[in-house]
């Protein structure tokens, strides 16, 4: 029986983002996926700025944006009564160089340090499955289905079955990670359930024909899109080449079942045009829930992605919801296997993750809500004008970037929370702040108008960062308690006034995942009892609040500045 710190169950794009980042934190996993090729099917169109933030700590959002739709082309969204029928309007969204043209000029922590990239699951699983066989961290197993997993006091033991020849194979780990989808074994195994997360109605199935054309005269009658919305039809445009995606909204509970016998025919009628298709890559009936997991955890298994949350397409946050939980289960996991991570890190994953599953879906269902509620306008009969002014003042589907990047960590045990009212939050915007438990502003520093202008997200470590806009050695302290625990801390001096401005203290302790679990202007007074706080050891006997006003340390750093 072969043993592993870490077993991840689920090759999907989650599932490979969690392994990823143990090994970008040195430990080692097995990999296990039941599928012994990539997925054909195109189940997400867009990266998010939040993730591709993520996945650029590894150096990967340039081979990402190398295999997505190309940096000039724009993501419009067509609103339309149909190919044969009349455009109502159109949402103007910005492409890859808009968007980075935007960041630098704009340069006032509103703005991600990565745009968002668009690309399909079928485009961006090969790629991360490239990555973890190159690896030697991660061991592979594609093509073994997990048929059964328990726990112990010590660790988890997995039963697995190679597909096609029976093989069985047993693997014992310390902790498990179920990212296995919305039919999660792992979810099961360990009892936990879903609920709906709130009043949904039912929905009903859409059918799907994934194909070729390069027929533009026809699928560009109203201009180049990314996604035209029809009401009773969506096509999505998945390389601004020959591949699109085209979904049927089913109008009752037998629509396509059993599947349609000829699916080009079913997209000529409901397109209304003869469209030339060169071929139909695969068809799929797939039906949305809105559902969340009543835990995250169940003692050393962890779920993440549709094991534990499931949303509809609208926003684009389901996949992307999942590379943050990822992310956070990976250095988490990562910091109790080498020793530093207390027990009390784990417990903050649910704390942290499960109130952003919950947020991202009721966010998806209001997106969906605004399409209801537009065909529905449509459906009464009402002026296309006045469609299109409602469509125009509810058009957060793409944009709402406080959802991607304003989500904080409030309540988690490994935070080092404020008195005081929290700052602003809309959904609309990411308002600059550094309040613990949230995201740090991102911008250019120094001169930000010339080419290669350092961003501060650069600035970060693999671990954690305590970012210095002192310099002058008030960092020591907690960089000293950092050394006494083990736990590892890249110290960044800045020396950026407007950075300064935006960041709000001089001194700010950044997790590894780039949320903010400290900040002051000048050292704490008990430093081993944040540095114990933010690595899971929650200390009940001393307050990690900066020290009065005049206090500071003038002791050298620890570690030395970069």
């Amino acid at each position: 029986m072969r043993h592993y710190p870490v077993l991840v169950v689920g090759g999907g794009p989650v599932g490979m983002v969690a392994a990823l980042e143990l090994a970008h934190h040195d430990v080692p996993c097995v990999l296990v996926e039941q599928d012994v090729q990539p997925t054909s099917h195109p189940k997400m169109d867009v990266t998010s700025s939040r993730s591709m933030e993520l996945l650029h700590r590894w150096g990967l959002a340039d081979d990402i944006r190398a295999v997505g739709v190309g940096p000039g082309h724009p993501a419009d969204v067509i609103w339309s009564t149909g190919l044969d029928g009349e455009v109502v309007t159109v949402w103007r969204l910005p492409s890859v160089d808009e968007a980075w043209r935007q960041i630098r000029e704009r340069n006032d922590g509103s703005q991600p340090a990565q745009p968002a990239q668009r690309l399909s699951q079928v485009v961006l699983e090969p790629l991360l499955r490239a990555r973890c066989d190159a690896d030697k961290l991660i061991d592979t197993a594609w093509g073994w289905r997990c048929v059964e997993l328990t726990q112990d006091d010590e660790g988890v033991t997995a039963h697995l079955s190679r597909a096609g020849t029976g093989e069985q194979r047993f693997i014992r780990a310390e902790y498990a990670v179920g990212c296995d989808g919305a039919a999660s074994t792992v979810r099961r195994a360990v009892g936990i359930g879903l609920a709906s997360g709130g009043e949904v109605p039912d929905l009903p199935a859409a059918y799907q024909v994934h194909f070729k054309s390069r027929d533009l005269r026809s699928l560009h009658r109203h201009g180049p899109f990314w996604h035209y919305f029809a009401f009773r039809y969506v096509i999505l445009a998945q390389d601004e080449a020959d591949t699109w995606t085209f979904h049927a909204h089913a109008t009752g509970p037998d629509d396509f079942d059993p599947a349609p016998p000829d699916p080009v025919g079913l997209l000529r009628s409901m397109l209304g045009t003869p469209v030339s298709v060169d071929r139909v890559l695969v068809t799929s009936l797939w039906r949305p829930q809105f559902l969340i997991a009543d835990r995250y955890r169940n003692g050393r298994v962890l779920l993440a992605g549709d094991a534990v949350h499931q949303m509809f397409p609208t926003g684009g946050y389901g996949m992307n919801t999942g590379v943050a939980d990822a992310v956070d289960i990976g250095w988490k996991l990562a910091a109790v296997v080498h020793g530093y991570g207390g027990p009390a890190l784990l417990d903050s994953y649910e704390a942290e993750r499960r109130p952003v599953g919950l947020r991202n879906m009721r966010t998806s269902y209001r997106h969906l809500g605004v399409h209801l509620t537009a065909g529905s306008m449509l459906r009464d009969g009402r002026p296309l004008p006045e469609i299109a002014e409602y469509l125009q003042a509810e058009r957060g589907e793409n944009e709402y970037a406080g959802i991607e990047l304003g989500y904080r960590y409030a309540g988690s045990p490994v935070i080092c929370a404020e008195p005081g009212p929290e700052p602003d939050w809309t959904p609309q915007r990411y308002i600059p702040t550094t309040w613990p438990g949230g995201r740090p502003p991102s911008l250019l520093l120094d001169d930000a108008d010339a080419d290669g202008a350092e961003a501060i997200y650069d600035r970060f470590g693999p671990d954690f960062t305590l970012v210095d806009f002192a310099g002058d050695g008030r960092a020591g302290p907690l960089l000293e308690a950092a050394g006494r625990l083990g736990m590892p801390v890249r110290h960044t001096v800045v020396r950026d006034r407007r950075a300064r401005r935006l960041w709000e203290r001089d001194l700010v302790l950044l997790r590894p995942d780039q949320h903010v679990a400290w900040r002051g202007s000048h050292p704490p007074r008990h430093p081993d009892s944040v540095i114990r706080r933010v690595s899971g050891h929650r200390g009940q006997a001393e307050e990690a609040l900066p020290a009065p006003s005049g206090s500071g340390s003038s002791r050298p750093a620890a570690v030395p500045p970069r």
